[in-house]
């Protein structure tokens, strides 16, 4: 017996050096094969997946039990519903000279039954060291769910083709996953945050410097991390020896493979600061005010910027926010959503990512808000900011209107003395509009927030009545 163990140890030393990726069973954990979750494949129209292609794409399980001369005993080999085994699959044992597989019932389903007997005589009996390799081409259903297998030998062929318990020889059960369906391809980022500085001139017109943001540009998503921002393959079992799932043929799947060339990158936020000054605001220079790995984007909106990525994937990347001339920095998150666009959409169905947070931008300082000013006729309307400090702030005030009207700025900039008050007494010198006489004011004032307050306030003289309406912190109301 001894010599029976010195040459199982070889066998199975040579079987792992060449399957070293083989799905165990027999192991914890078991490393089942990755395969790309965008395959399209259902019951009225399976794929057959080349699982034969390479060693990585077998499951393979150990005996675990010691036969005597010419004992037959018989297994049991069930995987989810979703799979079909081909009928080319193959079952072999580490040691070929010690035992003989029987015929493999079952082809076609997703449960197999078939004898081993030992045959090796009494020096090479086979052995509960001794492994068994099932290898062949399988077609699957879906991949909405993983494919799961269990194996077990049993007393009789008719336990066997039973499963469960009964007959079942004991330390012969294993399993676990056998293929894993896997998302392929990934974008990620690690979140920066950056401040538009109420000490500009204007205010918030320029950042705050830091080490991912010039007074000018904020460059987004790398947040200390090795790779910042990634479009790239998922690799699905880290440290693992797969870099990518595979594709049907069973080799590691490519961006090309599944994305086509109008895939696309599009960040939601605000891009007011990087609007032209003259012309159409979004167009020509406004694009390269905003990069993604060093590209311009090919369109550019008051809330959206996109950038067209195709299949040629990136990591280390940042996306870059350029301010132009004195425009106003807004406060505003920017995430980003992958459209994809399949490449071979009768063979991989590709789904965008959404909700990846490339960064946010924040103000020091103090913001107010009045979400409705009304300037009526025959109404007095007015504007009330408060300093507790010992310093005088200044402040500048922008006006939000509704669609489809237009406002005409006034004096919209001035000084809160220190210790004191400024009362604007009439806000049709603040701003007019071509339709209905209202709109929303941001009152944003270089002084610390503990010591900034404001009130709106609208009178009627004729009748004497007044309404006060303390302003708002956004975001913290």
């Amino acid at each position: 017996m001894l010599n029976k163990k010195v040459l199982v140890a070889a066998v199975i030393g040579g079987l792992f050096a060449g399957n070293a990726a083989a799905a165990n069973l027999s192991v914890s954990p078991v490393v089942p094969a990755y395969f790309a979750k965008e395959i399209i494949a259902t019951p009225a129209a399976p794929v057959t997946l080349t699982t034969s292609a390479s060693s990585s794409t077998q499951l393979t399980w150990n005996i675990g039990y010691n036969f005597s001369q010419g004992e037959v005993r018989y297994v049991r080999v069930e995987c989810s519903n979703n799979i079909a085994f081909d009928p080319a699959t193959v079952v072999t044992l580490s040691d070929a000279a010690a035992g003989n597989i029987g015929a493999i019932n079952g082809l076609g389903t997703n449960v197999l039954t078939f004898s081993i007997t030992s045959v090796g005589g009494p020096a090479n009996n086979v052995i509960g060291t001794d492994t068994v390799l099932l290898s062949g081409d399988h077609g699957i259903t879906g991949t909405d769910q993983n494919v799961n297998c269990s194996v077990g030998m049993y007393d009789q062929p008719s336990q066997a083709q039973a499963g469960g318990t009964p007959g079942l020889i004991a330390n012969t059960s294993f399993s676990g996953p056998y293929l894993v369906f896997a998302p392929s391809y990934e974008l990620v980022a690690s979140a920066t945050t950056h401040t538009a500085d109420v000490e500009a001139n204007p205010s918030f017109s320029r950042f705050l410097a830091d080490a991912y943001t010039t007074v000018t540009t904020a460059s987004m998503g790398n947040g200390g991390s090795a790779t910042s921002i990634a479009y790239r393959l998922r690799d699905p079992d880290g440290a693992g020896a797969q870099n990518a799932p595979f594709q049907i043929n069973g080799t590691e799947i490519t961006l090309a493979t599944l994305l086509a060339p109008t895939t696309s990158v599009v960040v939601a936020g605000d891009y007011t600061l990087a609007a032209n000054a003259t012309g159409a605001a979004y167009t020509g220079a406004a694009l390269g005010r905003a990069q993604l790995n060093g590209a311009n984007a090919a369109t550019l909106s008051s809330t959206s910027a996109a950038f067209t990525v195709g299949s040629t994937g990136f990591s280390a990347a940042e996306f870059d926010l350029t301010v132009n001339g004195s425009n106003q920095i807004q406060v505003s998150d920017y995430v980003a959503t992958l459209k994809a666009v399949s490449a071979a959409p009768t063979v991989y169905k590709v789904n965008d990512i959404s909700g990846v947070k490339f960064g946010s931008i924040v103000r020091n300082g103090t913001e107010l808000q009045a979400p409705l000013v009304q300037t009526p006729n025959g109404w007095i309307s007015r504007l009330v900011l408060t300093n507790t400090g010992s310093v005088a702030r200044p402040y500048t005030i922008s006006i939000m209107t509704e669609t489809g009207v237009n406002a005409t700025a006034g004096t919209v900039t001035g000084t809160i003395p220190a210790h004191g008050t400024k009362v604007i007494d009439d806000l049709k010198t603040v701003f007019t509009t071509d339709a209905a006489p209202r709109g929303t004011l941001n009152v944003n004032v270089a002084g610390p927030t503990g010591q900034i307050q404001g009130l709106y306030q609208i009178v009627n003289p004729d009748k004497g009545s007044i309404s006060n309406h303390v302003l708002v912190r956004p975001g913290t109301n």
